[in-house]
């Protein structure tokens, strides 16, 4: 009924004074436009677009999820003692002894507080956690996943709602 009224409206300021109740009337009123297919076969390609995007992120998503080692180029300085994935601008500058070898990089998290970290070369971490303490780590993948608020429908309650003393005497 609204689309109706406004279609006529809209008709009666661009075409003047034509009977609505009339068949010419009827037929404008019912009148879609020449492009009106070229126009859904465009929004239909533009949602297989951004479906189609979407879904190589999620095949992207699931490949880093798998990954929890990965092999990488290491420089070693035997001044400074020290192991690191990019070869230091003091090592450089200063002439330090330092030897390019592979090594595998691997992804942990703590149990704790969830925080994460990556080793080069060892086989689990040799320190503490850096936000809680504690060193108790646990294999993770490469892929941090990122969590948003969560819907309304997302929650689990176990208990059901809460609802005071006074509203269940009512």
């Amino acid at each position: 009924k609204q689309w109706y009224q406004r279609r006529v409206r809209v008709l009666s300021a661009a075409f003047g004074t034509i009977d609505v109740d009339s068949t010419e009337g009827q037929r404008l009123i019912k009148a879609q436009s020449a492009n009106a297919g070229a126009l859904k076969t465009d929004e239909m390609e533009r949602t297989e677009r951004y479906f189609s995007a979407l879904e190589k992120f999620e095949h992207n998503e699931e490949k880093l999820m798998q990954v929890t080692e990965i092999k990488v180029t290491v420089y070693l300085c035997r001044v400074c003692n020290t192991s690191t994935s990019k070869l230091q601008d003091k090592c450089r500058t200063e002439g330090h002894a330092v030897r390019k070898g592979p090594a595998v990089k691997r992804f942990f998290r703590c149990r704790g507080c969830s925080n994460r970290t990556d080793i080069i070369g060892l086989p689990y971490p040799d320190h503490n956690c850096t936000k809680c303490g504690r060193s108790a780590w646990e294999r993770c993948s490469m892929y941090h996943e990122k969590k948003g608020p969560k819907l309304e429908s997302e929650r689990l309650i176990l208990r059901g709602e809460d609802v005071e003393i006074n509203e269940r005497i009512k």
